[in-house]
Parts: structure tokens; sequence; C-alpha cells
């Protein structure tokens, strides 16, 4: 599995501002306040930076392996697909908020609803960063050790 591309998260939070931005203004009466949809993020960063502490615990002290007291390979490998989808998701929501913040920055003075909804857009831009960090956080964690002996280990075919 590669790792997920730093280009591919900026295009992403490209894509998420301009959307967020001309969606807002041309659907700002018909949309519902954001509110406190930004908690989702940290969540799911903080579950994030957990599950990353916890593989790192494992894969130190030797715990990674197919005993029932072990950490299972593939829940490694599900945890670093996880951390892809974090970090994109992140991403995506650091957008979001970057293009709402940019709405309601511009327009401060002349819509009532800018000064209410600029803190919980900063919220939602904030706690996307959060998610992408954590989400890479838990991208590296689950990355192979290199071997440590000279002979070459499992992941030396020769």
């Amino acid at each position: 599995m590669t790792r997920v591309a730093k280009s591919t998260l900026v295009l992403v939070a490209l894509v998420a501002a301009v959307a967020a931005y001309v969606l807002t203004g041309s659907f700002l009466g018909a949309v519902t306040p954001i509110g406190f949809g930004w908690v989702t993020l940290v969540a799911i960063a903080v579950v994030d930076v957990l599950l990353s502490l916890r593989i790192r615990a494992a894969i130190s002290d030797g715990g990674v392996g197919q005993d029932r007291s072990q950490m299972h390979p593939l829940t490694i490998a599900r945890s670093a697909a996880l951390g892809q989808a974090s970090a994109v998701l992140g991403a995506a929501g650091a957008g979001a908020g970057a293009g709402l913040t940019l709405f309601f920055l511009s327009r401060l003075g002349d819509l009532a609803v800018a000064g209410a909804e600029l803190p919980a857009s900063v919220a939602v831009l904030v706690s996307g960063a959060v998610l992408v960090a954590a989400g890479l956080f838990l991208e590296s964690a689950c990355e192979t050790p290199p071997d440590d002996d000279e002979n070459g280990g499992l992941a030396d075919p020769a």
C-alpha cells in the first residue's frame, strides 16, 4: 500500500474550498447552520490518534502476529487504510471550512448570518486540519519497520 500523496490532499482541499465558497453563495438561505458538525471530525481524529498509539506500542513490543494476545497484521493494514481515508476526509473538511470562512469573511458587514457562522466555519477548518494530521500519523504508525539483521528478513526475497 502506498502512502497517500500530499498533492492529492491539496487537490481535495482546493476543490472543497471552491465548492463550499460557490455553493454557499448560491444556496445560503436554503442551507441549515453549520453548528457543531466539526465535532465529528475531532472525534475521528481522537480515534485515529489512540489507534496510532496502540499500533506503535504493539509494533515496538513485538506484539504483532496471529496469536489472540497479539495485534493481527490485517488490523494494522486496515488501520492504514483508515488513516488514508481520514486524511482525505480531513482535507475535504479543511477545504470546505476554508471556503466557508472566506465567504463569511468577505461578507461580514453585509450579511447578519456571516458573523454568526464565522466561528463554526473556522472550527470546521481547524478540525479538518487536525484530522489530516491524525490520519497521516495513523498511516505512518502502520508502516512496517525495517529489518534489523544483516541477512535480510521476511521482506528480503533473496
